[in-house]
């Protein structure tokens, strides 16, 4: 893809996010935008592999950026149609 696709690219999936959701995202929000399960994402998230990045809250709150969502996002794209082509 790229540089400049990829650029706007971000930008409509970061303006999108943010009008729906806003700056920061729950866990059942990033579970809807990734279109999996709330547990899929929690367990992802416990062992470390295949999440966006988060910021612990308070208790067991757990917060993701938009931007890191998106950037998450983008490269899963790109290793998608890299393993397809």
């Amino acid at each position: 893809m790229k540089n400049i696709d990829k650029e706007k690219l971000y930008d409509v999936m970061i303006n999108a996010l943010i009008v729906k959701y806003g700056l920061i995202l729950t866990s059942a929000q990033v579970a809807e935008v990734l279109a999996i399960s709330t547990r899929t994402l929690d367990e992802r998230r416990k062992s470390g592999f295949d999440c966006p990045e988060y910021i612990e809250g308070r208790g067991k709150n757990i917060y993701y950026p938009v931007h890191k969502v998106v950037e998450f996002q983008l490269l899963k794209s790109e290793k998608c149609i890299k393993t397809v082509l």
